[in-house]
């Protein structure tokens, strides 16, 4: 009896020690290594390729993204998903129909500002937190007729006589190229 009693004690302590002291080779046998191998540096300036797409096929596209903003926005009111995503939407929909604007000659352009205006009120509303039901219904039916007008009215097939010739300026997009000094200046130096 006494010889278990000893036994059981030092089987604890040895299952203590071995606890105790870890088993650092299996780590090591089991832990990745770096690939050695040569590392790719990142893009530090990103440039703007200007003059590629004509501008009915960006009107087209920035269309394509404030639809399918305008659609989540909608789909995040109704189904009360997270404000975060709510504003995302709301942002990008007003930035788009901005970018529709830019892209528009005289008289669609001024026709397409109030559309922003209803944009922008829906945005503020939404960053202030999330809506509660009633308020998340009004703007989500808000939503709903701007939608259906725009499409009416702002479709590029609709606005293709309206839309900038290439030679016209646009309100150019600010990037990181328009803060930087100018390199012909420099060299010129």
């Amino acid at each position: 009896m006494r010889y278990l009693k000893r036994l059981g004690l030092l089987l604890i302590l040895t299952v203590i020690i071995l606890n105790l002291s870890g088993c650092e080779t299996l780590k090591k046998k089991f832990s990745r290594k770096p690939k050695a191998g040569k590392k790719v540096s990142p893009v530090l300036v990103p440039q703007d390729y200007k003059g590629i797409y004509p501008n009915s096929v960006l009107y087209d596209n920035h269309f394509i993204y404030w639809r399918t903003g305008t659609e989540d926005l909608m789909n995040c009111l109704q189904n009360k998903l997270s404000n975060k995503r709510q504003v995302l939407a709301a942002s990008r929909a007003v930035e788009d129909l901005e970018r529709m604007q830019d892209l528009l000659n005289s008289p669609k352009k001024e026709a397409l500002e109030p559309h922003i205006k209803v944009y922008e009120r829906v945005l503020g509303k939404v960053r202030l937190g999330r809506p509660n039901d009633a308020l998340a219904d009004s703007m989500w039916h808000d939503l709903e007729n701007q939608r259906r007008l725009i499409i009416r009215e702002f479709e590029p097939t609709a606005v293709k006589a309206f839309i900038l010739r290439e030679e016209e300026p646009i309100k150019p997009l600010q990037t990181i190229e328009q803060t930087l000094p100018d390199k012909k200046a420099e060299e010129s130096k």
